[in-house]
Order: C-alpha cells, then sequence, then structure tokens
C-alpha cells in the first residue's frame, strides 16, 4: 500500500496518509484534534478544509498522492473549570492530588494539595476523541467499525497526561509528586478512560461493563508517583455514570431538605430528581444541538461566538464573545435566539417560521431554507429551530416523567441545580421561555458549575467521600425513559413552543 505526505498549512508540518485513508483518518492516526461531529459521516461540515487549494470535507476525501491541507483555526473554547466549592477536610492520605472530569466535549483536570485541601493549578483541552465524533454513540460506532482498535483509549489517556504535566508546571511541582488521582465521566467516557469495551451502551438495556467504584494502579495509565492509585467514580447505568454521582457528591445530594432537581444539560441530558428520602435518576438524548452540531453556524462557547440574543425595541441584538465580527452561535446564544424568535412571532408554536411577522430586512434564504440573519455571515434556519425543538423536549419530557415518578408537581420543586458549562451560561428565561424547563421554576434556578468536577476533588481529598460515592449510586433509582409507554406522547407533547401558564 503506498504511503503519502501530507504538509499542513500554515505550520508546514507534515503528516504520513497511507493510499486510500481519508483525510479525516489520517489527521486522527497523526493525533491531529480535527472535529468530527458527525463521525466521519459527511453530515456536519465541520471538517471542511482546503485540500491543494480546493474546499473538501476531510471525512469525506480519500488520500491519493501528497497534498497540502489548511484546516480550519480552532476555536480558542473557554472550559469551565469552577464549581462549587469542594468543602471538605483531606484525610491527607496523599501529599498531592489530581481530579479530573471527562467530558465529552471538554477535559479538566485539579491539581489539589492533598494535606490542606487548597487548589494549587487546574488545565483543561477540548477532548481529542471529538475527532471521532461529537457524541459518545458516534465514538462507540467507530470501535465497532475498527474492532481492536484502542485509539479512543489511547488520545484520552495522553490528554490526561498531558493535562497532568501542565497543571503540575504550574504549581511548581514533578508529576511524580502526585500520588492519587480521582476520575470522573460519563459511563461511555470512563469505560473508554479505562480501555474496557463500551459497546454494550448501544443496545437494550444499555447496560454498562462496569458499576462500582474502584481503585487502580496509576502505573501505565498515568504519570503519577510510584504506587499512585487513581480512583474511579461508580456508575448508576448505561447512561448515568460517574459524573452524576460527582455532581450529586459536590451538592451533598442525600442530605438535602428541600425537593431538588439537578440537571446537567449536554449531548446527553442526566437529570436527578428527589432529596434525603428518595432520588430518582434518567438520562435524554438531547443531542449535539448545544454544543453546536447540527446546528449550521452552531460552535462551541469561544471568541466569536454569539452567545446572548436579546430583543429591543422589537428588534434583534446579538452579543459576541470577545466582540468583534460573528463566526457562528453557541448554545446559550441558540437558545436566546429561538425565545426571541417566539417573542417577535417570526417562529409559531409550531416551530414553524412565520416569515409575515415582520422584520423582513432578517429574512433570506440559506440552502434552501428558511432563515433568519442574526449577524452578517450567521444565521439561523428552519432547521436549526427543529434541532433545539429536539433537544428541549427530550430534556422537558425527562423531567416531566421524573415527576410522575415520585408523584410531585413542578410547584413542589424547590431549587434546580443547573450542572456544567451550558448551564452555567443559559439565561432562565430562555430555558423556561421555550418550555425547556417548566416556566414555574424559573425563579428558582441556580446554576452549580463543573459540579462533577467538585465532586471528583471531594473523592479525591478523602477516602470516606470516595467510599460514600458507592451509597450515592447505589441508592439513586434509575429510570429507564425508552421502555416507559407514556415517553413516546410525552416527548410529543413537550416539542411545542406553546405559552405555558
Amino acid at each position: 500500500m503506498k504511503q503519502y505526505q501530507i504538509t499542513l498549512m500554515p505550520e508546514g508540518r507534515s503528516i504520513p496518509a497511507q493510499e486510500g485513508q481519508t483525510i479525516q483518518q489520517a489527521l486522527q492516526t497523526a493525533g491531529v484534534p480535527a472535529d468530527a461531529p458527525c463521525g466521519g459521516r459527511g453530515t456536519c461540515g465541520k471538517c471542511r478544509c482546503l485540500v491543494d487549494g480546493v474546499s473538501q470535507l476531510a471525512c469525506q476525501t480519500h488520500v491519493t498522492r501528497d497534498c497540502t491541507v489548511e484546516l480550519p483555526q480552532k476555536e480558542q473554547t473557554s472550559v469551565l473549570t469552577t464549581g462549587i466549592g469542594a468543602a471538605v477536610q483531606p484525610d491527607g492520605e496523599a501529599e498531592y492530588a489530581l481530579a479530573f472530569d471527562i467530558g465529552t466535549t471538554t477535559v479538566v483536570a485539579y491539581l489539589l494539595d492533598g494535606k490542606h485541601g487548597a487548589l494549587l493549578a487546574t488545565a483543561s483541552a477540548l477532548n481529542p476523541q471529538t475527532a471521532f465524533g461529537g457524541d459518545v454513540i458516534s465514538r462507540i460506532q467507530h470501535i465497532l467499525d475498527h474492532p481492536g482498535t484502542t485509539e479512543l483509549r489511547d488520545c484520552i489517556r495522553r490528554c490526561l497526561a498531558s493535562l497532568t504535566e501542565e497543571a503540575a508546571a504550574k504549581a511548581g511541582l514533578d508529576p511524580a509528586q502526585i500520588g492519587l488521582a480521582c476520575v470522573v465521566g460519563n459511563t461511555a467516557m470512563h469505560h473508554l478512560f479505562l480501555g474496557i469495551d463500551p459497546t454494550s451502551l448501544t443496545v437494550p438495556p444499555y447496560m454498562p461493563q462496569v458499576y462500582e467504584r474502584m481503585e487502580i494502579p496509576a502505573e501505565g495509565i498515568l504519570p503519577l508517583a510510584p504506587g499512585a492509585k487513581i480512583r474511579m467514580l461508580p456508575n448508576i447505568a448505561g447512561f448515568v455514570g460517574a459524573d452524576t454521582v460527582g455532581c450529586m457528591a459536590a451538592t451533598e445530594f442525600d442530605q438535602l431538605d428541600r425537593l431538588t432537581l439537578m440537571i446537567d444539560i449536554g449531548t446527553n441530558g442526566e437529570m436527578v430528581l428527589g432529596d434525603r428520602t428518595r432520588r430518582v435518576a434518567c438520562s435524554t438524548a438531547a443531542g449535539p444541538a448545544f454544543e453546536g452540531a447540527k446546528i449550521r453556524f452552531g460552535m462551541r462557547g469561544a471568541p466569536g461566538a454569539i452567545d446572548h440574543v436579546n430583543v429591543e425595541d422589537r428588534k434583534l441584538v446579538c452579543s459576541v464573545i470577545g466582540g468583534g465580527a460573528a463566526k457562528g452561535i453557541c448554545g446559550s446564544g441558540l437558545l436566546d435566539a429561538v425565545y426571541a424568535l417566539l417573542q417577535l412571532e417570526m417562529v409559531e408554536e409550531s416551530g414553524r417560521m412565520d416569515e409575515d411577522a415582520g422584520q423582513t430586512e432578517r429574512w433570506e434564504t440559506f440552502e434552501g431554507l428558511k432563515a433568519v440573519r442574526l449577524e452578517d455571515g450567521v444565521c439561523l434556519t428552519q432547521k436549526d429551530v427543529r434541532e433545539l425543538q429536539l433537544a428541549k423536549a427530550a430534556i422537558r419530557a425527562g423531567i416531566e416523567l421524573l415527576m410522575k415518578k415520585l408523584g410531585v408537581q413542578a410547584e413542589d420543586i424547590r431549587q434546580v441545580f443547573l450542572a456544567g458549562a451550558f448551564g452555567s451560561y443559559l439565561r432562565p428565561a430562555s430555558a423556561c421561555g421555550i418550555g425547556m424547563i417548566p416556566p414555574v421554576l424559573r425563579e428558582k434556578i441556580v446554576p452549580i458549575g463543573n459540579a462533577a468536577g467538585a465532586g471528583a476533588q471531594r473523592c479525591a481529598l478523602r477516602r470516606s467521600e470516595f467510599e460514600h460515592s458507592g451509597a450515592l449510586a447505589a441508592g439513586t433509582e434509575f429510570i429507564e425513559l425508552a421502555s416507559m409507554p407514556e415517553f413516546q406522547d410525552c416527548y410529543v407533547d413537550c416539542l411545542s413552543f406553546e405559552e405555558e401558564e
């Protein structure tokens, strides 16, 4: 088989490529970060690049010769590292400890003083597995298509090793001084990091290979001290993983006196409803709309992204991260934009765009679709609105069925914790205005930041917290929404943008 060279511009670096490989596959093999939210199916358009000066999709262009490739400029995504405080007295088991939150999109590392609990440094990065798909199903599909591959395991381990070295350097430490690490992530991220086959998560009954908490040697996985250990928090179900357990640990969920709803809104929307007496959990496949995938001008929260949209004097007014020209729209901007269009009656309750509602200067046709221009070069299409409908309906249906399981009404919920980056940046008015969260809960919404990371910190600092994580997981009832006869009807009912009382 012939081998060719791909020259990456503008840096001039060369990487090898086998004849017949796609450019995307060659980039993956060489460890070059390159987004492919659709998993290489050619549907998202995020891997578009210049091949010898011609615009091509990297995932659909096969290598047949030496060539030059100019990749799109990487988004300098702001990664949320802060969350509710890890207020726990360390037991001093390790002089220095690490906590990791492996998200589907981003990865965060926290370096801690194991004796006093102080946060010494943080480091973050985009999850390199995004090169294999924007969601966990796409990544697992890659494994199914390439039996025996260790690419996803290896790239996330390299990422955590790099973050370890970065955090240690910031704190003036040698990684060999770090004696302990605690890792959280959703069930798929948990399995991929450990090198456990995750394919059982894609077929009924969607069961993890491992549920229980684990403590394993760090040797061969992370560059830590000799004899160092890695703590893995337990999983609850196939799509409610250790990150949700971390959130519950951070909020001391099993000690709450008030009925509380906790939601981590992302590609997979995990949620827990309950208090100290009982708690139930579920997950909904919200899809990648909130991260910008499947949205024509969707992007992560980076400079150039429209992050908020307001209605002023019946006109759309957009704010852009970093100022300057808009390049796209992130999840919080998407929610705001649709809510604003609903207020202006440019989008109907059904989700249909209505060109007769005025704002004639904003209407345009883009790639054959009805669209509203938000800023020069950035528009929202009818398809984008539909994608948001699907995502918000999934979240709302999960909330409704959790309430039904406990026999409560929205009015009975006393507080709503929104975890994760998206939950920290979205506007409650927009989330409730489009019906993703019951409007009666608007004033009860509390962003809690990276609570999963805060929970990992607690469990890194104190063994008793780590051991208690097992009880948190075991004491949480899981509801498989897809198996509930009423789920489909509930989901369809939640699609509407109809204004609620």
